[in-house]
């Protein structure tokens, strides 16, 4: 503590040797003034940080007014290179905080991504239905699964276009995948990429509920969305 209060105010009160011989003064008049300035940062950080040695830094400055203009100019040198070793260490210190406070912030950034995967894994996205040899949605509402989606780039949508099995294997392939593309279409007029979304038609072939009545044919004939 003594060490760091005496070239704290060695530096204070350099101005003064300044003026009295400028030939002994091994700085020009601007690195004066920095150190100067370094000198009042420091003080005050050392008033904050150690206030019950006030007494001890006022003692000091008085000491150091009187008998200033006596110090050598390999005494100044000395003293100058401390001041240096400081600056630099203060500025380490200044990147470590910015690089940890970066740390942070990226740690932020994956927590936030690791939560909505999370979300889009958990979420139940209800498929979208349609009538008989339509490509036309019944009914589509999928406004918050876009706002999310616009909120995280890094994910894309997989639509997958099904139907019953009420016709031909080709026309029901077809069908499917028109039925995909419509829901697409429906979400890049919403504002979505369209590189964002994938279209796939599986035709009749993977059915969620049984062909023989028109309840279950109505399930049968949608789209599904999902998120990866």
């Amino acid at each position: 503590m003594n060490k760091l209060s005496i070239f704290v105010f060695f530096t204070f009160s350099f101005s003064l040797l300044f003026a009295q011989d400028p030939n002994k003064n091994v700085f020009s008049q601007d690195e004066v003034i920095k150190l100067s300035n370094y000198a009042i940062e420091l003080e005050k950080s050392i008033l904050e940080n150690n206030p019950s040695d006030t007494a001890l830094i006022a003692k000091l400055k008085g000491d150091y007014l009187l008998d200033l203009y006596g110090y050598s100019d390999e005494a100044v040198i000395k003293i100058s290179n401390y001041l240096k070793e400081l600056e630099k260490a203060k500025l380490s210190a200044e990147l470590l905080a910015k690089e940890k406070e970066l740390a942070k912030a990226e740690e932020i950034i994956k927590q936030q991504e690791a939560e909505m995967e999370k979300k889009f894994t958990e979420l139940l996205i209800n498929p979208i239905l349609f009538d008989v040899n339509s490509a036309k949605p019944k009914e589509i509402d999928l406004f918050s699964l876009i706002y999310d989606l616009q909120l995280n780039k890094k994910f894309t949508v997989l639509l997958v276009g099904h139907t019953d099995a009420s016709g031909s294997d080709n026309f029901n392939l077809n069908l499917s995948i028109q039925r995909a593309t419509a829901v697409k279409r429906y979400l890049v007029n919403k504002g979505l990429q369209a590189s964002r979304i994938t279209i796939k038609g599986e035709g009749e072939w993977k059915p969620v509920s049984e062909n023989e009545t028109e309840e279950g044919r109505a399930k049968n004939r949608r789209v599904e969305i999902s998120v990866k």
